[in-house]
């Protein structure tokens, strides 16, 4: 029994040493892979933070780029990555030293690119026991920086002029836009053009690539703009024409971009208007014209409008051809009554009434150089319908005509909001004034145009809208509104306002 009992503690205490020894080379390898496969996860997550912000870094320096072929333009951009990276990637970070690095910055026709990559060796620590002395992470990031295909739209409506704004909005807009030191637009890169609309609507400056250095350039447009202070407020025609010239760039995949200044209310809409046959018009054939509606009538706040009669004004020409806008008559005028006395305007059509429907009639059209939705002209968006409930389109009801004015603008604004093509952003300023005897604009509904998230309603008209609601709707592009006095400081940071929102959307 004695030497049975040894032979079985012989062989338990060789089992424990199997155990122990094979326990050894399972567990040490398993601990190796733990901490080496730790540092290694620790490395390749720094790297690609370092990576990341290259790109990032860089592609500031990569907008303001003209020509990446230029050597000088080339080498500030990848030194620029590369003191990015050095930044965020000590040296010999963990004992790891790097095996590649390179920046690559190139165009593309809807913007330029920059793709860092790079890799790090790292030395193994307990997995040397298994002759693994070394392994190697990598890490890469590309920055998108797209093209800025922007229109202006500028609000010259009398209220402008009246209150001296002008020269404010003038110099804030050369600052923003005509400045090369001050702009973040980029003279050879980007693209800008300009319009302005009172009742009618002026092409300014034709997008240009060189809105900086050409002859003429944008800042001489902005010097040019023909404020008049007898002129209304046709917000529609000024959002249309702005959308039409962004399809006539034809650049979807850049940043398309429409930033609307404006200073009122809308006033006044576009429409094609037939005479009736009792009409002292001498021509009974069907003209394009801008149909007006008085602002600022009644007693303060001058909101909602007055609905006495013979407060609509004229059938006006829907280009700008000089100042006043309102001696430019829509065509083929003579005879009408609206011809000798605006006011009559209502006594030339149709059971005095204005559509139901109405539209721009200038650039309108089918194919891939028109917004869609207009293939027909002078139609297309309700008057009835939209921001407010009108209850009715009579010509000398000038309520109605304001409420139509307003209906027209939101619809069309909705349908620039869901253009999937070139997805344009509505960036909308709005201007106040001191003067209580000016009519403010709705800031309520300039928030609604450019459909901000963030945006919560102050109850600008109090009777349709109330205060603390929210204005986003979903499925439709995002944009931005701002709301300022009339002072050039206050102008210069809604337009800062934008351009750190171009910042952020083009990288």
């Amino acid at each position: 029994m004695l030497r049975l009992t040894r032979k079985r503690r012989n062989q338990q205490g060789f089992a424990l040493i199997y155990v122990t020894l094979m326990g050894a080379f399972l567990l040490i390898p398993m601990a190796g892979l733990a901490v080496d496969f730790g540092m290694l996860y620790n490395i390749k997550a720094r790297l690609q933070t370092a990576c990341d912000a290259a790109a990032i870094g860089a592609g500031y320096m990569l907008h303001a780029s003209t020509n990446l072929n230029d050597p000088t333009q080339y080498a500030s951009i990848t030194n620029a990555a590369q003191r990015y990276f050095n930044a965020n990637y000590p040296t010999h970070y963990f004992g790891s030293t790097i095996a590649s690095y390179s920046a690559v910055p190139a165009s593309s026709t809807s913007g330029k690119t920059i793709t860092v990559t790079a890799s790090a060796n790292v030395p193994m620590l307990l997995m040397r026991v298994l002759g693994i002395t070394q392994s190697t992470v990598g890490a890469m990031a590309i920055s998108n920086v797209r093209y800025i295909s922007m229109m202006i739209v500028v609000d010259r409506s009398g209220s402008v002029t009246g209150e001296g704004a002008s020269s404010i909005i003038q110099s804030a807009l050369t600052t923003f836009v005509a400045t090369s030191s001050s702009s973040y637009m980029v003279d050879g890169t980007d693209t800008v053009g300009m319009v302005s609309f009172g009742g009618q609507w002026k092409l300014d400056y034709s997008p240009n690539t060189h809105f900086q250095s050409s002859t003429p350039n944008i800042g001489t447009a902005i010097n040019n703009i023909p404020f008049d202070s007898n002129s209304s407020t046709n917000t529609t025609e000024g959002l249309y024409q702005a959308w039409y010239q962004l399809y006539q760039m034809n650049l979807p995949g850049a940043l398309n971009v429409i930033v609307l200044l404006t200073d009122g209310r809308p006033s006044a809409f576009t429409s094609y208007w037939t005479p009736k046959s009792s009409s002292s018009c001498s021509s009974k054939i069907q003209r394009a014209g801008v149909f007006e509606t008085y602002v600022s009538l009644g007693s303060y706040p001058y909101w909602p409008p007055p609905t006495s009669p013979n407060e609509s004004t004229g059938l006006y020409a829907t280009q700008y051809t000089s100042t006043p806008e309102t001696s430019n008559l829509a065509a083929s005028s003579a005879g009408c009554a609206y011809n000798s006395n605006t006011a009559n305007v209502a006594n030339d059509f149709t059971s005095s009434a204005f559509p139901n429907s109405v539209g721009p009639v200038d650039n309108v059209g089918s194919g891939s150089g028109y917004p869609p939705g207009f293939s027909t002209a002078g139609t297309g968006l309700s008057t009835q319908t939209g921001y407010y409930s009108t209850g009715g389109n009579s010509m000398t009801n000038p309520k109605m005509g304001r409420y139509a004015a307003f209906n027209a603008a939101d619809n069309l604004a909705k349908l620039i909001r869901q253009d999937t093509t070139l997805s344009p952003m509505l960036f909308v300023i709005g201007l106040h004034y001191s003067n209580t005897s000016t009519e403010p604009p709705d800031d309520d509904w300039l928030a609604r145009v450019a459909n901000d998230p963030n945006y919560v309603t102050v109850g600008s008209d109090s009777s349709h809208v109330a205060a603390g609601q929210t204005v986003y709707q979903t499925g439709q592009t995002p944009g931005m509104y701002c709301s300022t006095d009339n002072t050039l400081s206050g102008l210069n940071t809604c337009f800062q306002q934008v351009t750190s929102h171009l910042l952020r959307l083009t990288m």
